[in-house]
């Protein structure tokens, strides 16, 4: 199986929309969001999606990690999120997941946070999330590079 990593372009917007959507998962885009795509034979099989909370900030919010289920448990998500965070070595990574991704995300450099130590811009998104998701946990990764 061949794979590739690359950066998502603007072209590729509808083919990540339609991932998201045909492993029933709804996406959206914050803003200043960088996307990460894994490809098989050209096809999306997995993406991640990093936005910068402001303009010229250190911290960026880690959301929508999703795996086409027939590639899962194949290490993928750890390989993305290694190629991500080689385009955000200078920043903070916040992400928020429930509490069964909890040792997957400490494998991959995270530390379990409070929501106290969330920025601002997060704190009140953690909140209404955590409402829906009692099982939330909040996670950073500190960056590769100071």
């Amino acid at each position: 199986m061949k794979t590739t990593f690359s950066l998502a372009t603007k072209s590729d917007k509808k083919s990540l929309m339609r991932f998201y959507k045909q492993q029933s998962y709804s996406a959206g885009l914050m803003g200043l969001d960088n996307a990460y795509l894994l490809k098989c034979s050209s096809e999306i099989i997995g993406a991640v999606i990093i936005s910068t909370l402001s303009e010229n900030s250190q911290q960026s919010f880690l959301h929508a990690l999703v795996i086409e289920r027939a590639f899962r448990q194949q290490t993928l998500a750890s390989q993305l999120l290694t190629f991500a965070f080689t385009q955000h070595q200078h920043q903070e990574i916040f992400c928020f997941a429930d509490e069964t991704l909890n040792h997957f995300y400490l494998q991959n450099s995270f530390e379990k946070i409070s929501e106290q130590q969330l920025p601002e811009p997060l704190l009140g998104r953690f909140l209404r999330v955590k409402k829906a998701k009692k099982n939330l946990l909040a996670f950073t990764c500190k960056p590769l590079i100071l």
